[in-house]
């Protein structure tokens, strides 16, 4: 496959991904702004806690699915896109509020049409306790160039 996305098309295509409104009301971010696929945080504050003041499954969820989109990212062309069919997620244990909670995509497997990502979501301050994890599976569609 040739094309690939890499360098600021690379850049732009994981900024655009974290823009949309869903991340962007959660305030989720990249660890690194210069380095999206070193994944993103999500902090527990706001929208993302329940009247536990834990994080929500649902915010959880939210930044699961960017961070599996980032992993895949460098293996798509700049027509394709790769959108999510299906997510498995084991909730480990609550991040409470004021926390903040790293996500990190890991391709396992990229094929002609479809790509598998193992997610890990790790308390920022103690990334030996995970709050979450993740098999997502992705759909590449577009055209291949």
């Amino acid at each position: 496959m040739t094309g690939l996305l890499t360098g600021d098309d690379l850049l732009a295509r994981a900024e655009a991904a974290l823009a949309v409104a869903l991340p962007d009301a959660l305030g989720v971010e990249f660890v690194d702004p210069y380095a999206p696929l070193d994944g993103v945080v999500l902090p527990v504050a706001g929208i993302a806690v329940t009247p536990a003041a834990t994080a929500h499954a649902a915010a959880l969820g939210a930044a699961i699915e960017l961070a599996g989109y980032l992993a895949v990212l460098p293996t798509l062309t700049a027509a394709q896109h790769a959108v999510t069919h299906q997510i498995s997620t084991q909730y480990l244990r609550p991040a409470r509020a004021g926390q903040r909670v790293r996500v990190v995509g890991c391709l396992v497997r990229r094929a002609r049409e479809v790509a598998f990502v193992t997610v890990t979501a790790n308390l920022e301050d103690g990334p030996e306790r995970p709050v979450a994890l993740s098999q997502v599976t992705k759909s590449v569609v577009g055209a291949a160039t």
